[in-house]
């Protein structure tokens, strides 16, 4: 399957998403610091226990700190490290290499 305009190619991958089972919202038209504010949400919704976040959302200069901390990380292989809080295996990477160009877009 080809596209001609990005439009069609983020409409194609969110009825992907919606045929497998997602059922997330869309943001249509997003700001850069709407994606930032999203992304801010899903960290604290998903970080939001006693241990960790304890009901406090991240602050702007917190996220800031984020932000450049993954800008000075670069590679795929360090950013996963640094979001996943581990590295990933060389067959890992494989596997997962080999699932993305195996999967089809029907």
């Amino acid at each position: 399957m080809s596209f001609d305009k990005e439009a069609e190619f983020e409409d194609a991958v969110v009825d992907q998403l919606k045929a497998k089972g997602w059922t997330g919202g869309v943001i249509s038209n997003p700001s850069e610091q709407d994606l930032i504010d999203n992304w801010a949400s899903i960290l604290f919704r998903n970080n939001n226990g006693i241990d960790r976040l304890n009901d406090c959302e991240l602050t702007k200069t917190e996220m800031a700190q984020i932000l450049d901390e993954i800008e000075r990380l670069k590679t795929p292989f360090k950013l996963n490290e640094f979001i996943n809080g581990r590295s990933v295996a060389l067959p890992e990477i494989i596997l997962m290499t080999s699932c993305i160009l195996a999967s089809k877009w029907d």
